[in-house]
């Protein structure tokens, strides 16, 4: 199995820093993926925050509303 993925990076830094290289390739791509799923959990969680305070609100008016109502 050929150490280098990009034969160019072979040329220029050898077959060492190729395959670091490679490796931090990998490790960004693993990074970004991680790093989108804090980003839509983050989302999704302010989501919620903001339905169960409009939910909050409403509770609360229909509990005014249905007392002083005459």
């Amino acid at each position: 199995k050929s150490v280098c993925k990009v034969p160019m990076f072979c040329q220029l830094y050898g077959k060492k820093a190729a395959a670091l290289f490679t490796q931090a390739g990998d490790y960004q791509k693993t990074a970004r993926f991680y790093y989108r799923k804090a980003e839509d959990t983050y989302y999704q969680a302010n989501d919620w925050a903001a339905y169960d305070d409009w939910r909050r609100a409403r509770d609360s008016w229909d509990y005014f509303y249905s007392r002083n109502r005459s």
